[in-house]
């Protein structure tokens, strides 16, 4: 089973983190870190590395592609490389951690299937996005 860690910037990883629960259920290995005025930088380094290198199977979800609680996660697993099953997915939406959540946290995927699986919810959620207004009437 994968853990997930959801991090980003202000309250977004608790509020993720609480629509899951609402959606699929409390689960141990679904937890949040936000980065605030109570965790700065240098712990959210600290936790990151040590989730790393204590799970063998991690995805993080990451609020910002290029924000700080991605750049931590991404440098620290790539300069350790403690598991060749660590990922950080960036950009996210409940929808998209949702998807990947139930492919990875909520069923037993084979290791060599877990790419995929996020790749697949990556593009399916892509299209998920749209807009509406009067305009269009």
């Amino acid at each position: 089973m994968y853990k997930v860690v959801v991090v980003g910037h202000g309250d977004f990883p608790s509020g993720v983190v609480s629509a899951l629960e609402l959606l699929v259920g409390k689960n141990e290995n679904i937890l949040s870190l936000n980065l605030n005025e109570q965790r700065t930088h240098e712990d959210l380094e600290n936790e990151m590395n040590e989730i790393f290198k204590n799970n063998s199977r991690v995805i993080v979800f990451a609020d910002l592609t290029g924000g700080a609680p991605h750049q931590i996660s991404s440098r620290i697993m790539l300069e350790n490389q403690y598991s060749d099953n660590h990922y950080v997915v960036s950009g996210i939406s409940v929808g998209l951690a949702l998807e990947i959540v139930m492919g990875t946290v909520l069923s037993e995927p084979k290791d060599e299937d877990v790419e995929n699986i996020i790749k697949d919810a990556i593009g399916q959620n892509s299209d998920m996005v749209n807009y509406m207004s009067t305009g269009m009437l």
